[in-house]
């Protein structure tokens, strides 16, 4: 008795603390209680109604339908009231008033943010635990097996896990009052549009697998290897999130960039070999597509990250800088900086760019059907000269018209400003003065041609070259210009010089 005790007390030792406190402050709180109770509650009245309907004991499918309504109400639950309850209180400790819940502890902000995560997803378990028995008794409706059953609970407790993840890093964010909340407002607005959709979805896509016949299929590769690619991309997007709000919340001194871009750069890396791997067996190229596609909006966005980043290093970061020429470089690239983490991105960029034209060039067979190689490779290219051009000549306009009003870390509010500035300012004034509406009046904006080659306009291939030579024009032009500011970050990036007149000199040895 003693022994055990000893080991759940070493054990209890080992937790994360803020694990404790967050699932103690639930368990003892009325808000999650409450939430639980409604949850159950809506679980009741949706399986007592369904089974008040003739059509349960006539058709085949009942199971199915009734699966598909508990799925889509269990991942509404999980994506708004767990990930604001923990976004909130996580805001609440970032505030200005309550600055010292945050920061004067001695936990790294590394166990702050897996602790709240850890926390959250501990609370979705109870809510999934608490669904798992009506679930598993629609199995004796008919039309859904159990395999299915708990395939498709895992594949919405990623989603419900991406959700926790997205609204901890909102929760970090450093900003006002204000700010916080038209944040928050913008991410309810964004939940209730991707929740109404999915909850359709799910009203179709389980239908779909059951036809198919997904349980039956766990013994084969192709369905491992579209879970395990599921899987990987989850835990990769939840460690992203995860580093970045450890980012947001660490002290200025610190390097807030090297594990995160760190991390990118391997899973660019990783996840490249794998969609290669899988674009080969399959013979198709929209593996290698979609992920050339994907890693180019992120770096655009980490573009929009970088040009908020500080421009002059603290005395400790630059302690650490390698004083090795060629090792000084390279960990340009990866340190925080606003220099450094645009020619990363961009970078990154041109990395992403290559491979898609390598594969394309040994590969040209794949590229079949309605959307060209061409086609494909010039709406990537324009994205990323477009998300070039944006934060540099954001940054050209703080620095030289406001650079005493606006602080470097909001940047990214003056290019959003000019992004809008060409995708709706511009756009709307041509149309009351000519009072016709043409695409063509987006090609100062990526937008423009996102939509067109989402929309598989027929004007595709017209729109992309003329967007083309605006974006290099606008890249090459905020690029010279910036070239002086380049420069003086890359020669400001050099540890200190010691003086060894103002060392202490001592007989201990060192």
């Amino acid at each position: 008795m003693n022994f055990a005790i000893t080991l759940l007390e070493k054990f209890s030792d080992t937790l994360n603390p803020i694990v404790v406190k967050e699932l103690r402050q639930a368990v003892q709180g009325r808000f999650f209680s409450a939430i639980l109770m409604v949850f159950l509650g809506v679980l009741l009245l949706t399986m007592g109604l369904f089974l008040t309907s003739q059509t349960v004991t006539q058709s085949f499918d009942a199971g199915r339908n009734m699966f598909s309504v508990l799925l889509g109400i269990l991942l509404g639950a999980c994506l708004l009231f767990v990930p604001a309850y923990t976004g909130i209180r996580l805001a609440s400790e970032r505030s200005d008033a309550n600055v010292d819940l945050l920061f004067i502890t001695t936990l790294r902000p590394r166990s702050i943010i897996w602790g709240k995560f850890l926390a959250a997803l501990v609370l979705t378990v109870l809510l999934y635990s608490a669904c798992l028995p009506f679930m598993t008794f629609t199995y004796l409706l008919r039309g859904v097996d159990l395999p299915s059953i708990f395939v498709l609970m895992a594949f919405t407790f990623i989603l419900a896990a991406v959700g926790i993840q997205c609204a901890i890093v909102l929760g970090c964010i450093p900003a006002n009052r204000v700010f916080r909340l038209i944040l928050g407002v913008a991410w309810l607005v964004f939940l209730v549009v991707t929740v109404i959709p999915a909850f359709i979805a799910l009203m179709i896509f389980p239908g779909a697998l059951f036809s198919s016949g997904i349980g039956s299929q766990i013994g084969s590769w192709e369905f491992w290897r579209g879970a395990l690619s599921v899987l990987f991309s989850g835990l990769a997007l939840i460690s992203l999130l995860g580093l970045l709000a450890i980012a947001l919340i660490s002290p200025l001194s610190a390097n807030r960039a090297l594990p995160l871009r760190i991390f990118v750069t391997g899973v660019w890396l990783l996840t490249g070999v794998g969609v290669a791997i899988w674009s080969i067996a399959i013979n198709k190229v929209n593996p290698v597509a979609q992920w050339g596609s994907l890693h180019v909006h992120l770096y655009s966005i980490g573009l929009f990250i970088a040009v908020s980043e500080r421009e002059r290093l603290g005395q400790r970061l630059r302690q650490s800088i390698p004083r090795r020429r060629w090792l000084r470089l390279l960990a340009f690239l990866f340190y925080s900086g606003a220099a450094g983490g645009v020619v990363w991105s961009s970078l990154m960029i041109l990395l992403t760019l290559s491979s898609i034209v390598v594969w394309g060039i040994l590969f040209p067979h794949m590229w079949s059907g309605g959307t060209t190689f061409n086609d494909s490779l010039g709406v990537m290219i324009v994205m990323g000269l477009y998300a070039f051009s944006y934060p540099l000549g954001a940054s050209l306009i703080r620095r030289r018209f406001l650079a005493n009003r606006v602080a470097g870390g909001y940047t990214w509010v003056i290019a959003i400003v000019l992004l809008g500035f060409t995708t709706m300012i511009i756009p709307l004034i041509l149309f009351f003065v000519s009072g016709t509406w043409e695409r063509e009046w987006l090609i100062g904006s990526p937008v423009g041609v996102t939509f067109a080659f989402a929309l598989n306009a027929t004007d595709l291939r017209v729109l992309v070259f003329n967007s083309l030579k605006i974006a290099i024009v606008c890249a090459v032009l905020v690029g010279v210009l910036s070239v002086p500011w380049f420069v003086r970050q890359i020669r400001n990036f050099q540890p200190p010089n010691q003086n060894p007149a103002t060392e202490t000199k001592t007989n201990e040895p060192s």
